[in-house]
């Protein structure tokens, strides 16, 4: 949110000078003197998915609130209502419907007409195809390179982590959502959502 700007405002995040951890955060924090266990480095992965699926859930959750304000407004002063019937009103009046259908129509005569002359669909078949043999071709060799090969595997390892934490963050946001919707009950490994 750091030089986003509101109200053409812009956005400065700064410390509280006078800011003090609560007691609890405070003990918790390893010293400079103490080594950061691996463990340590598990729980602050865990404390950001929880940030992380807090922050989703309240932007779901405000969201959803906003959709269904909206819904309600509308259906109050019948906006998309009365929007509608007077698009209807305006094109049985025009015809635009039916000109834009004969038009759609008359274009793909001719389109069909075109392709059947200059065989245009048959031509870009036989085209893709060739280049599909190339690139299949061409890919067998290159997948038989050792180091290709280990770059790949690495490749392929870290996307799979990535999707792993996302989906548990996904997981945690829908339990919060959920949690939430049904009165605020706490879910397991995370704090309340404030919004």
């Amino acid at each position: 949110m750091e030089g986003a700007t509101i109200v053409n405002q812009s956005v400065t995040i700064d410390l509280a000078p006078d800011y003090k951890l609560p007691a609890a955060v405070a003990s918790a924090l390893p010293t400079a003197t103490e080594n950061v266990s691996p463990g340590g480095v598990q729980s602050a992965v865990h404390n950001a998915e929880d940030v992380v699926s807090s922050m989703l859930a309240k932007g779901f959750i405000l969201g959803k609130d906003a959709i269904n304000k909206a819904k309600a407004f509308d259906e109050k002063h019948q906006l998309s209502s009365t929007a509608t019937a007077t698009v209807s009103a305006l094109d049985q009046k025009i015809g635009f419907t039916d000109k834009l259908n004969a038009g759609t129509s008359m274009v793909n005569d001719k389109v069909k007409q075109m392709d059947e002359r200059f065989q245009v669909s048959e031509k870009t078949k036989v085209v893709f195809s060739a280049a599909e043999q190339t690139v299949s071709s061409a890919g067998s060799a290159i997948m038989k390179n050792h180091y290709i090969l280990t770059g790949t595997s690495w490749v392929t390892g870290a996307f799979n982590r990535a999707a792993k934490a996302a989906t548990e963050v996904s997981q945690k946001t829908i339990d919060k959502v959920s949690a939430q919707e049904e009165g605020g009950r706490k879910v397991e490994g995370s704090g309340p959502v404030h919004y």
